[in-house]
């Protein structure tokens, strides 16, 4: 039975070479309404536009336990839409409206 290779970055060549690869890859999957609406998606269900607040947390909880941990693990799921982000060149205007869609999935 074959198994499927999947592709990967460095089989374009060199670092810089397997970078810009990867860039259009993702240029690829994120363009057009289909990749809009999957990374809005992704950025409402990590919370990327919902940054812990200690303020609120003391309130809900009335308590500074946990809120260490809950900053970390909020930040770590961000991380993954930061990634994604940092191959994309989206403007101002697109980062709103990214913003805008994300919020609206919530």
């Amino acid at each position: 039975m074959s198994r499927k290779r999947f592709a990967h970055s460095g089989e374009a060549g060199g670092p810089a070479k397997a970078r810009e690869a990867l860039a259009r890859a993702y240029l690829r999957v994120f363009s057009g309404e289909d990749g809009e609406m999957v990374l809005a998606d992704l950025a409402a269900t990590t919370g990327y536009y919902r940054r812990p607040s200690y303020g609120e947390w003391m309130a809900r909880t009335r308590t500074p336990n946990g809120f260490e941990l809950h900053s970390a693990l909020s930040n770590a799921r961000a991380e993954v839409v930061q990634h994604i982000m940092g191959f994309l060149t989206l403007d101002e205007a697109q980062l709103l409206a990214l913003e805008k869609a994300a919020r609206l999935e919530e």
